[in-house]
């Protein structure tokens, strides 16, 4: 795990969450920065970790692939995060 103070850790996850609020980075994006700046972690590392193959992982935070739900569940929990859906106001 990479040595962050807790304050340093919260600080880089509402980046993160607020980075993917606003459409500024992809999922693929978001879940490469929580296992290098959280886990400082390789690929390999993160994908055994969260026992995933190093393929998949490497695909998603490409872009290359629409993984299931249950596997983008799977690497952003270690964040604290999952997928979810909500209402969005359009403006007519």
């Amino acid at each position: 795990m990479a040595n962050l103070t807790a304050e340093q850790r919260k600080e880089a996850l509402a980046k993160i969450e607020e980075n993917l609020a606003n459409n500024v980075i992809s999922l693929g994006e978001a879940i490469k920065q929580i296992r290098t700046n959280l886990y400082g972690m390789t690929q390999t590392q993160y994908a055994k970790f969260i026992k995933i193959s190093d393929k998949t992982l490497r695909d998603v935070e490409k872009g290359n692939t629409d993984p299931r739900l249950s596997v983008l569940n799977k690497l952003l929990a270690p964040g604290g995060f999952k997928v979810s859906a909500h209402r969005v106001q359009r403006i007519v």
